[in-house]
């Protein structure tokens, strides 16, 4: 019966997630003169219940099991940091997140061939990609530090490989480090330092996306811009967001924060009925995480000093779709079952996710134990 369990969890995490594989995400990283500001647009529909969730730091986890491999070792950690997530999914599977010591991973969803290859079971541990993020949040500070991570996990295969569509990563850190991570051919392709020119990721491979920014730069000089017929909606996001972000100056373009969320609003699908479910923006100079909603175009900010990442005192969430504005880190409420029932319910509604794998991962947290 787990194991049956496992594999509906395992199942809904790599296949039946496609109403969010489908859609443009974009994501960047400002260099505010040493500073970085992260930038992340997710793209969603509307009536998606959607959580900021306070990750706390010393609590002992273990990895969810994986249905096709029985037999495959899980990991257990006690997180060395506090975290701020973005999850529509339930708790510990975010698609995105800030820890303590400034990692930022933004996941961005596959669009095109060769981002979906992930490796065939070996001796390392299986991970979703979504469990993976939180996973490396509690562990991490560095870019480095994540890359390496590969050597004792990897991502998962799913169950079926013609009806999944998987993740690729934008991670940065405090030191400005920034690299992309996908799988091609069962194989890490990474991009960081000269290798990634442009700190931007959009749901095409950053081979393509590269090659598309330099001809949009080349037509961009010489003539007006004639779009190929046959171009992917991403390479043109990854362009725009590409170009604002080589054109900022700290001295000369305004405040980043500011910036950011302009290049945020150029990216959008459709501006004008703010498509984004959510965009973020990390400021690092001062730890304040800004952030906007589908429903709510006033800027609200949660402070990182003021927030309690002690695991002696209740997790607390946020409805990122609330009525606030402003400061809104003393909006905070306490982390109850129900939050992740609620954002459940519309797994369950649009893709028949069964009511024992609700109970399981709803139930997750409960298996974590804080250790102070």
């Amino acid at each position: 019966m787990k194991k049956i369990i496992s594999g509906i969890i395992f199942t809904v995490l790599c296949s039946c997630l496609v109403p969010v594989t489908g859609l443009p995400c974009t994501t960047f990283v400002l260099d505010n003169s040493g500073q970085p500001v992260y930038g992340k647009n997710t793209d969603g529909a509307n009536e998606w219940a959607a959580y900021v969730i306070v990750n706390k730091r010393g609590v002992a986890k273990t990895s969810a099991p994986i249905a096709q491999e029985p037999d495959a070792k899980h990991i257990s950690w006690i997180s060395r940091f506090g975290s701020v997530t973005f999850n529509v999914f339930a708790r510990e599977w975010p698609l995105d997140g800030i820890n303590e010591a400034g990692l930022f991973i933004a996941s961005v969803m596959g669009e095109g061939k060769g981002i979906d290859e992930y490796p065939e079971p070996d001796s390392r541990t299986p991970m979703s990609g979504l469990s993976w993020i939180q996973y490396s949040l509690d562990n991490f500070s560095t870019v480095n530090e994540v890359i390496a991570s590969f050597l004792r996990i990897r991502p998962a295969k799913p169950l079926d490989e013609n009806n999944s569509i998987a993740s690729h990563w934008l991670v940065s850190d405090s030191r400005g480090n920034c690299a992309s991570i996908e799988f091609r051919g069962g194989q890490m392709v990474c991009h960081t330092g000269w290798t990634m020119p442009v700190h931007v990721l959009a749901n095409s491979t950053y081979d393509d996306s590269i090659d598309f920014y330099r001809w949009f730069q080349i037509q961009n000089l010489i003539s007006p811009i004639s779009i190929p017929a046959d171009y992917r909606p991403s390479l043109l996001r990854f362009a725009v967001a590409g170009d604002r972000v080589k054109k900022y100056r700290p001295h000369r373009s305004g405040p980043a924060v500011d910036y950011a969320f302009q290049i945020l609003e150029d990216v959008e699908i459709d501006p004008p009925d703010n498509s984004a479910l959510w965009s973020i923006v990390y400021n690092s100079a001062n730890k304040r995480i800004h952030f906007r909603s589908w429903n709510n175009d006033q800027i609200r900010w949660l402070d990182f000093s003021a927030l309690d990442f002690s695991c002696t005192t209740p997790v607390k969430v946020l409805d990122i779709s609330a009525d606030l504005s402003g400061d809104v880190t003393d909006s905070l409420v306490d982390y109850t079952k129900e939050i992740d029932l609620e954002m459940l319910e519309f797994w369950e509604l649009y893709t028949g996710l069964p009511d024992a794998a609700i109970d399981y991962i709803s139930s997750y947290p409960d298996t974590t134990v804080c250790t102070e």
